[in-house]
């Protein structure tokens, strides 16, 4: 399967290279364009690179849009003329909706607008995922998503929320993990024994909750004992509005991508 990815920042080389990950698995052939991406460390990743747009989505069945909302409809109405109706376009473009994509393009194409995060790179991606498209190409198209991690499919009405959840949430998750390194720091440990311990942590964290498909209050409460060392620190946390500031930050930002 040809694939082409138009657009090598952070978010589309991520993609990229979660696709490369499993490119002999499933026998994909992956190009990315970009016009000032260097191409030689693209190359350098097993992925075919290009500046020329048009020719590289002549051949392709998939094409991921990963350009800057700003620039995305000059980048389809570019593309536009070499597209055909048996095309698939994914897009991750913040604020452009399915509708506005088959409008700039003039085609009928299948058309999925997503949002993962930059963990696609390592292929445990959250990927959320709405649809227009033709019945007999949405499973193998999921398929393909599925390779870049767990795929969720939504409401294209909740395609903003999802960016901030899985798009912004990995960097709310980071910040976390930084004030809880800094912590370890202040209470005797090495900066690199403390990033150990609090990504190992997180980690466990996050295995033992998909895997018993429990609420997040209920592992709490195995921890938390009676005048015990884990309710007084999630106390004081709570004192200096841990909850509503990581809500309140959640807000914030859908705010800005709602505009």
């Amino acid at each position: 399967m040809n694939i082409t990815i138009i657009g090598c920042g952070n978010l589309g080389f991520s993609i990229a290279k979660g696709l490369a990950n499993k490119q002999k698995e499933f026998d994909l052939n992956i190009t990315a364009t970009d016009p000032e991406a260097d191409l030689d460390s693209i190359r350098a990743a097993g992925i075919n690179a290009s500046r020329d747009n048009i020719q590289a989505v002549k051949d392709s069945e998939i094409i991921f849009l990963c350009v800057k909302p700003w620039i995305a409809k000059d980048v389809i109405e570019e593309i536009a003329p070499a597209l055909n109706n048996d095309q698939i376009l994914i897009s991750p473009v913040a604020g452009l909706s399915i509708d506005q994509i088959k409008g700039y393009c003039s085609k009928k194409l299948s058309v999925f607008r997503i949002m993962p995060n930059i963990a696609a790179s390592i292929n445990e991606s959250t990927t959320c995922v709405a649809y227009d498209a033709e019945d007999e190409v949405v499973e193998s198209t999921l398929k393909i998503l599925g390779i870049l991690g767990k795929v969720i499919v939504i409401d294209e009405s909740r395609i903003n929320a999802a960016t901030i959840l899985t798009g912004s949430g990995i960097a709310f998750v980071l910040r976390f993990m930084r004030a809880m390194v800094e912590g370890g720091i202040e209470i005797g440990f090495k900066s690199d024994i403390a990033n150990e311990i609090v990504s190992q942590t997180v980690k466990g964290t996050v295995e033992l909750l998909m895997k018993e498909g429990a609420h997040p209050e209920q592992l709490i409460d195995r921890v938390c004992t009676p005048s015990g060392t884990t309710i007084r620190g999630l106390n004081e946390m709570e004192k200096n509005g841990f909850s509503s500031s990581v809500i309140e930050g959640i807000l914030s930002a859908y705010k800005v991508i709602s505009k």
